[in-house]
């Protein structure tokens, strides 16, 4: 920013990704908090130098690790033991024994000086988590980028701060950040976070949920945007900012933080509690895991279990298979953290897609649908047999379940329930014990699963439905690439009575089913989720307790009447019309509409029509769907009962616009209005100019 402009600062709004929610207000404090390193020099050594720079690494290693165990430490006297777990991962990643063989290689083969190797070394371990297709893993190269700069800021002796210096009660903004500068904020009275980077699952939104500090992440070019001394509001609940607000957004959002403080009050008080539904039906609600440090997240708000383990992790951090003992002690020390509640283990979904470095796989077209998972696993039964060693061995003293990823028919599902039984004889011969009833269940995520769940009933003892892989090969929608991301809808029809025949034949053949993936842990599908049968749900830890505050505000009744709506419809915008519609009555606080701050460069607002046959006022909004405000026509009053505004535009003043326009047309029709909908009561309140419709005497209709 140029320090002589003096230009007054305009009201701005800016969205992204709530990463952790909540609400925060500050001035703006812009900064590097991932900082580059320096241009590192490559330069060739002799071979009697290359051996002192192999060492100079192995002595920078545990420098960095006793530099991060101090982090580690700070962190469990601060927030706990689970928050501190985060950091093992880090730990791990310095002792990989990949990255180390590849700077030795690198010193010793190519001659290079250290710093350049560790360069080189950790840009290989990042591209390698950068293609993984989960994004729950592929947000660990953050965790790689993290590791990397602690090794090279000792290498140079560094002493350049980690955390800025920042003022009381400030919003950081920033392109990136990382979780060892997190942990160091607690205390400093930074309020809200805004980055253009970041992901759901990274380990620094981990651990800005844990010190409650609001955040949003991918927010484009928000340190072009905002200015350093900018006030800023940070709305984590709809994924937005604003800067320089008016008086009375300022307004609103007093009475909105207190809202939230209420209930954010209330989801604490849910700790422990039933997860019942309010007309007391039991609902399972587990979480999904990846590591130790999400385990003791879980355990942190009483999940009912796990009901996913992705096991990949612990091969990623490995540059070899871990065999069937360092299996076993990584599975012990997570379930531990559940006893007594069960651990659902998957076995290794990995594929061209998810590569590990010590299992080169040829590159495929198509790795999503390609060679992976119990494909992948069949052909390499050693690799299988020695997982499910491991498994089984801890059924002997924990709760555990087997989950098998990718099955497609009962064949593959019967190999791999014959690998299983070879495993046992294994375990069994070998003189060790284990649970003879283990469970075994199948993953829903293909189409041809999904067809012949009623056959793969009879093969299983429950089933998992994941929900991601299925909505993207159910509709040839790619999650990942950004230009599939329109197509790729979980409220596509489509996918809808799908979910709603899985659920219905397992109930009818006796079948526990739950359901993950990013449908399960929004608590705006939740409510039709019930509707459409399911009783178990797996999510993400920190979305735990907002799922079970909507479960047990949840009718099973009226669930069943919203998914018999939905399913009746055919047009994927109308569904999510409906659940849109029903979320914003049941939610616990809503973010609020205004009228948008004025700029002389915005777009201008779409036009309204009065849609007469459909009763409704509305605008279609380039490609992101159709706006609208619907009324009813009951005797001689008109009731404006539903604004619908799609998630990405809100806030733009669109639905302003809408009502506006309704109003305005109310006025010359002599309309008597009954303000349903609580927008457009609001609307009205900040605009009193129309508060005689309210009250007019009967008119024309027509």
């Amino acid at each position: 920013m140029n320090n002589t402009d003096h230009t007054p600062p305009a009201p701005l709004m800016i969205v992204g990704e709530v990463a952790s929610s909540g609400l925060a207000r500050g001035r703006a404090l812009l900064c590097d908090c991932a900082r580059k390193q320096t241009a590192v020099p490559l330069r060739q050594v002799s071979e009697a130098e290359a051996q002192g720079e192999s060492e100079r690494f192995d002595a920078a290693v545990v420098a960095a690790e006793g530099k991060l165990r101090e982090v580690q430490e700070s962190v469990r006297r601060t927030l706990g033991k689970d928050e501190a777990e985060i950091f093992e991962a880090q730990i791990l990643l310095l002792r990989d024994a990949q990255l180390r063989d590849a700077v030795h290689a690198l010193c010793l083969e190519n001659r290079m000086n250290v710093e350049a190797a560790v360069e080189e070394a950790i840009k290989q371990l990042m591209a390698l988590f950068g293609r993984l297709e989960d994004p729950y893993f592929r947000e660990r190269a953050a965790d790689v980028y993290d590791v990397g700069r602690r090794l090279l800021d000792h290498l140079a002796e560094s002493g350049l701060p980690e955390v800025p210096v920042v003022h009381e009660g400030c919003v950081i903004v920033t392109s990136e950040i990382l979780a060892s500068v997190v942990a160091r904020l607690e205390g400093q009275g930074v309020r809200g976070l805004i980055v253009e980077k970041g992901g759901l699952t990274a380990h620094a939104t981990i651990l800005a949920r844990s010190l409650g500090i609001p955040t949003l992440v991918q927010v484009p070019e928000a340190t072009g945007k905002i200015r350093a001394g900018d006030l800023v509001i940070v709305d984590a609940l709809a994924g937005r900012a604003f800067i320089n607000p008016q008086a009375e957004i300022l307004r609103k959002y007093d009475q909105l933080d207190a809202n939230l403080k209420v209930h954010q009050g209330v989801l604490k008080g849910l700790v422990g509690l039933p997860t019942v539904t309010h007309d007391g039906v039991e609902i399972k609600l587990c979480a999904n895991i990846g590591q130790t440090a999400d385990a003791l997240a879980a355990a942190n708000v009483k999940a009912d279990g796990v009901g996913l383990y992705r096991t990949e992790f612990v091969f990623l951090v490995q540059d070899h298979f871990p065999s069937e003992d360092e299996q076993y002690q990584f599975y012990r020390a997570t379930a531990e953290h559940l006893q007594p509640a069960q651990t659902v283990i998957r076995v290794l979904d990995v594929g061209s897609d998810k590569p590990l470095s010590y299992f080169p796989l040829p590159p495929e077209a198509n790795p999503a649908m390609g060679f992976r998972g119990i494909r992948l696993l069949l052909a390499h039964p050693g690799l299988l047999h020695t997982q499910l060693r491991a498994i089984l061995r801890l059924s002997a003293t924990h709760s555990v379940a087997i989950l098998l990823p990718m099955i497609d028919g009962i064949d593959d599902l019967r190999a791999a329930k014959a690998a299983i039984d070879h495993a046992k004889a294994q375990v069994v011969a070998a003189g060790q014990s284990f649970d003879p009833l283990i469970p075994v269940g199948a993953m829903i995520e293909t189409p041809s699963a999904a067809i012949l769940i009623e056959q793969l009933a009879d093969e299983v003892d429950f089933f998992s439905v994941g929900s991601n892989d299925l909505v993207q090969f159910l509709l040839a929608a790619d999650r990942i690439r950004g230009e599939m991301k329109s197509t790729y809808d979980p409220l596509h029809p489509a996918v809808l009575r799908v979910l709603a025949t899985l659920a219905s034949v397992a109930r009818r053949k006796g079948t526990p089913i739950s359901l993950c993936g990013e449908i399960a842990s929004d608590p705006s599908y939740t409510n039709l989720l019930i509707g459409l049968g399911f009783r178990s749900f797996s999510v993400s830890p920190g979305r735990l307790l907002d799922i079970k505050h909507a479960i047990r505000s949840t009718d099973v009744q009226q669930a069943e009447k919203l998914a018999g709506q939905v399913l009746s419809v055919h047009s994927t915008r109308d569904i999510r019309a409906l659940v849109q519609d029903d979320w914003n009555r049941r939610r616990p606080v809503s973010s609020l509409e205004f009228d948008p701050p004025t700029s002389t460069t915005s777009a201008p607002l779409p036009s309204v029509a009065h849609n007469a046959a459909r009763q409704r006022f509305e605008s279609q909004v380039g490609e992101s769907g159709t706006a609208y405000l619907s009324y009813l026509i009951e005797e001689d009053r008109v009731i404006l009962d539903r604004t619908f505004v799609p998630d990405e535009l809100r806030g733009h003043g669109i639905a302003a616009e809408l009502v506006g326009v309704a109003l305005k047309e109310a006025r010359q029709r002599h309309w008597r209005i009954d303000p349903r909908c609580t927008y457009v009561a609001g609307f009205i309140e900040r605009h009193p100019e129309f508060a005689d419709l309210v009250d007019r005497q009967e008119g024309d209709l027509n």
